[in-house]
């Protein structure tokens, strides 16, 4: 098997990274889609519970949001102090 469009590597290869494109991963921070994809999971569960008048799930999808926007900026501070470190580093010879 060989590699997929997808980028995966069949069974008889393993994962090549060059180590370029492994210092990139490892420099990069937590991805803030995270934090996002909760939010907007609030946001819905919000607009049900608004729709049929439940007033506790309303207020717990309201926490679930607040809690998505403070996680996405939250990864999104981290991410940028880690590459403004990465970039401000002097670079490393083999």
């Amino acid at each position: 098997m060989g590699e997929h469009a997808d980028g995966l590597v069949g069974a008889e290869g393993g994962d090549q990274v060059s180590g370029s494109d492994l210092a990139a991963q490892r420099n990069e921070g937590p991805d803030p889609v995270i934090g996002a994809g909760i939010a907007l999971f609030g946001i819905f569960v919000m607009g049900l519970a608004g729709a049929r008048n439940m007033h506790f799930v309303f207020d717990a999808g309201m926490a679930t949001a607040v809690a998505g926007a403070v996680i996405f900026v939250l990864f999104v501070a981290l991410s940028a102090m880690k590459q403004r470190r990465t970039e401000s580093a002097p670079p490393s010879t083999p």
